[in-house]
């Protein structure tokens, strides 16, 4: 299960912060809050993976895709960041 917490941290950014598990399910549910903020405008998306816990390769790799430069992914543990390159390194 994913919690999704949403915070606008000013007029440009809106911070993610996510909590348990990412599935590929879960994982649209992510996909789609950052669909509907990239659709507002020029906004930073900050997705904060401090509270996550565990993610699948497959997570992982919709993940990594997702990077941009308007999409910024920060607080992950070691695990999640050695998920995140791997699946970085494959694409």
């Amino acid at each position: 299960m994913l919690r999704i917490t949403e915070n606008l941290e000013s007029k440009k950014t809106v911070r993610l912060r996510l909590d348990g598990t990412i599935s590929p399910d879960s994982f649209e549910e992510l996909a789609a809050q950052c669909a509907r903020h990239r659709l507002d405008g020029d906004q930073t998306i900050i997705v904060d993976m401090a509270g996550v816990i565990f993610m699948n390769h497959e997570a992982a790799r919709k993940l990594a895709q997702m990077r941009t430069e308007a999409v910024r992914i920060i607080n992950c543990s070691p695990f999640i960041a050695t998920l995140l390159d791997a699946a970085k390194s494959i694409d």
